[in-house]
């Protein structure tokens, strides 16, 4: 059993087959949560062709190219009309359940910090550590240590 995401189906599927069986995620009392958000896109104010960005940017962003970039790495396609194309994600597609909790209202942003990825790792080290056996407290007070530090480091956080 693994508590994790979309982006390690391929994985999981090249390991185990049709031995695979995806869950939705429990409701542990707050009501039933799926993780949601990816990197973005943007233009800064200092860029020197906006024109030319906005152009390539609109052409990322277009159905064709969201379902390209899903397949390759394995998101959520991040607009209905690639979403409903989708192999994967589409109707009966194996990973549906993920479309399915985000139509449902399901999606819970992931925080919008610059410290996310060390929260993140640090959450699933203290998870694996716990599933193979480590004292609870022991690695939930590594994690949040290791959280705490990096807070520190970038001045609180800020968005």
């Amino acid at each position: 059993m693994a508590w994790t995401g979309h982006w390690r189906y391929g994985a999981f599927r090249a390991a185990l087959g049709d031995d695979l069986l995806l869950l939705p995620l429990p409701d542990f009392g707050h009501g039933l949560k799926t993780g949601m958000g990816s990197w973005s896109w943007s233009i800064t104010s200092t860029c020197p062709e906006p024109a030319g960005a906005w152009a390539f940017l609109s052409h990322l962003m277009s159905a064709d190219e969201i379902l390209r970039m899903a397949n390759t790495n394995g998101a959520v396609p991040a607009r209905k009309s690639a979403l409903a194309r989708s192999k994967l994600y589409g109707p009966h597609g194996p990973l549906e359940v993920f479309a399915q909790q985000l139509f449902l209202g399901y999606g819970f942003p992931r925080p919008a910090v610059p410290g996310y990825g060390t929260i993140s790792k640090a959450f699933a080290t203290a998870a694996g550590a716990i599933i193979a056996g480590a004292d609870v407290q022991t690695e939930l007070t590594r994690a949040a240590r290791t959280i705490d530090a990096d807070i520190a480091a970038k001045r609180g956080n800020p968005p």
